[in-house]
């Protein structure tokens, strides 16, 4: 896709590099996983991961220049509404699903998923289109697009809930708190706090009382404590270059940690056979470099994003430029408890970074006639 987009670029006279405020730190990033591969454990697996990465920056970089090539904004409303309905659609059915297979407010027992996939995957992609359902519905002049936008929000965040996946809760704060901070306002930020206090106050409440016990295990937060320490110590080892990129290379350093592994030697407090923390993850693939990097280009984006945001004239492309940040915000918090920056979620979440850097004025005059059409 990215070299037809390039070939019709060239063939209608356009300029076919599109330049952003992340290629330097996109580019060293990608260039110094480069370098380590030549280190890692399995080159062969790291090389593999290393490519993985690059196709999502050309989903990047071809959503650029399919944007830059539509600058009438009504791309942007395309993408935006694509995301909203898909969100609806995938609410309806992980919700329906949930209460099909005995699912209750009660516990957690029974968690809301997405097809073929689980509550990770669902919870990571509520955080991703979260703050898009709230931009559409903020930005809708006609009634009942803010109503389906509405809806959509409504129940995006149930499916968040009945996921319950504390990681994607926490998640869900920090985009209430970037929303705060990033708009400036101060009694939001004071409000999300608030509810994160009295939502915890209720939960630890419910399970002294025997509901939610299972929410309120940490057995799943010593675990990842556990590998954590390892990773950590590995880093401290090979501070540098790391041991090789990749979620899977943890256990081809130490296979004494797979599940079947474990399970032979009957070991009572299991290791997680994975760093379940991205950063971790770049850290102990690539060395510290390759965190900084990888942290630069998180930062960055933001600022890009919200910069642009502000010098767009109008309030609705302002408005989605702050969900596209609040959004990145949300998805680093979220990939901070698990490896989620793969496969169609890191392409959705590049596309809508590209949609972010590319807002233009005439975005905020350009209003989608209905909502099957827009998406």
């Amino acid at each position: 896709m990215f070299a037809l987009a390039l070939a019709t670029a060239w063939s209608e006279g356009r300029r076919p590099w599109v330049r952003t405020a992340i290629d330097v730190p996109l580019g060293l990033f990608i260039g110094w996983v480069l370098l380590t591969i030549p280190f890692a454990t399995d080159l062969a697996y790291s090389f593999a991961e290393w490519r993985k990465f690059c196709a999502h920056v050309l989903v990047f970089y071809w959503a650029l220049l399919v944007l830059r090539a539509n600058p009438d904004g009504d791309m942007n409303m395309r993408i935006r509404w694509a995301v909203v309905v898909g969100a609806g659609v995938l609410s309806v059915y992980a919700l329906t699903d949930f209460v099909e297979r005995g699912g209750t407010w009660r516990d957690r027992f029974v968690r809301a998923g997405a097809p073929s996939s689980d509550y990770n995957w669902l919870t990571t992609y509520m955080i991703i289109a979260l703050p898009v359902s709230i931009a559409a519905f903020a930005t809708c002049r006609r009634a009942w697009l803010r109503g389906v936008a509405g809806l959509v929000t409504i129940l995006v965040f149930l499916g968040q809930v009945f996921a319950y996946t504390r990681a994607g809760w926490l998640a869900l704060f920090a985009e209430g708190l970037a929303y705060g901070a990033f708009a400036r306002f101060r009694r939001f930020l004071l409000w999300t706090g608030a509810s994160a206090a009295v939502l915890g106050f209720v939960l630890v409440a419910l399970s002294q009382v025997g509901y939610q016990r299972d929410t309120l295990d940490p057995w799943t937060l010593d675990a990842r404590i556990a590998v954590w320490k390892i990773g950590i110590d590995e880093v401290l080892k090979h501070p540098v270059v790391g041991v090789g990129y990749g979620n899977d290379t943890f256990l081809k350093r130490h296979p004494e940690y797979s599940p079947q592994a474990q399970r032979e030697l009957n070991v009572k407090e299991a290791v997680l056979p994975a760093m379940h923390n991205t950063f971790l993850m770049v850290t102990l693939g690539s060395g510290l470099p390759g965190l900084a990097c990888f942290v630069w280009l998180f930062a960055r984006a933001t600022r890009s994003v919200i910069a642009g945001g502000r010098v767009a004239l109008g309030r609705p492309a302002h408005i989605f430029a702050l969900a596209v940040a609040v959004m990145v915000v949300g998805f680093a918090v979220r990939n901070f408890f698990d490896y989620m920056f793969a496969g169609s979620l890191a392409s959705l979440f590049w596309i809508l970074v590209a949609t972010g850097l590319s807002v233009v004025d005439k975005d905020s005059t350009t209003e989608p006639t209905q909502p099957a059409s827009s998406s």
